[in-house]
């Protein structure tokens, strides 16, 4: 028998981002319940342009608000544990493309932990779950022939818009703007122009830096972080690492030369620019 663990919710919340061609959100809406509803799953809200989908039809006869919560509570606790039982879809931006759509999905673990305080599963019960809400989001989204941008996956603990929120807490309105725009050309399939506004952003961020530590710009960033590593404020690896990622932006980004990016490589290099710009963030005097 496998052995139980503390599962947290963050661990088992599958997300993604999609790109379709269509851009009404009500047919949108049309396309997904046309599957959901044949996998007897209804509607629970539609606010905006977002939507939200359960598991459990409402029979006619199920008049009381008591009557459909003890009917979900029978729902999450007799399902298996990874079975997907909540739909949340939402539209992110509307572009003259199409639309881009944030995907989430949860299983019926999810709930028994919420709503039963259960704490403990199996890791085979955590990656049946992962696995199901995947097979589902991709379902959903092929109706829409929906192109992935962000991968469907576990987002890490600290997201990208907790770390934009804390870049526009410190007045870095302007970087988060080149993040923006750095996600919207990925989207756009323009994978070599995300890397030059994800170069740009830290290139901002390297300027606020030496601006707060009262140190003067040299006449180029790779110097720049040779003397906030002479200062002290960085150590060597970790300058020399940087150095190391900015060259490439600059090579592959801005100056187009070695092997043209594709999907993954701006997602990574957008990752990676988040993490350096959070890393950044934290590290004032």
């Amino acid at each position: 028998m496998s052995q139980k663990k503390v599962v947290n919710l963050e661990s088992i919340t599958v997300r993604g981002k999609f790109h379709t061609a269509e851009n009404d959100f009500n047919i949108i809406v049309k396309s997904i319940m046309g599957v959901l509803e044949c996998l007897h799953w209804s509607t629970v809200a539609k606010m905006g342009e977002s939507l939200m989908v359960i598991k459990l039809r409402k029979p006619y006869d199920m008049i009381s608000s008591k009557e459909y919560s003890d009917a979900w509570r029978k729902r999450i606790t007799t399902s298996r544990h990874g079975t997907p039982v909540f739909v949340f879809i939402t539209v992110i931006e509307h572009l003259a493309s199409g639309a881009l759509l944030e995907v989430e999905c949860r299983p019926a673990m999810w709930f028994r932990i919420t709503q039963l305080q259960e704490e403990k599963f199996t890791e085979n019960s955590v990656q049946e779950a992962l696995m199901e809400c995947k097979i589902l989001v991709k379902q959903l989204m092929s109706v829409l022939k929906a192109k992935e941008v962000e991968p469907i996956s576990v987002y890490p603990i600290i997201q990208r818009t907790e770390i934009k929120n804390r870049l526009l807490n410190l007045g870095l309105k302007e970087m988060v703007s080149h993040l923006d725009d750095a996600e919207r050309h990925i989207v756009q399939n323009d994978f070599v122009e995300s890397l030059t506004s994800s170069r740009t952003s830290f290139e901002k961020m390297i300027d606020w830096h030496m601006k707060k530590r009262g140190l003067e710009q040299t006449n180029n960033y790779k110097n720049d972080l040779e003397r906030l590593g002479a200062r002290g404020y960085l150590d060597p690896d970790t300058a020399q690492l940087l150095q190391s990622y900015y060259r490439c932006l600059s090579v592959i980004g801005v100056h187009e030369k070695g092997t043209p990016p594709c999907l993954y490589e701006a997602q990574m290099w957008y990752g990676m620019t988040l993490i350096v710009l959070d890393y950044f963030a934290n590290k004032l005097p």
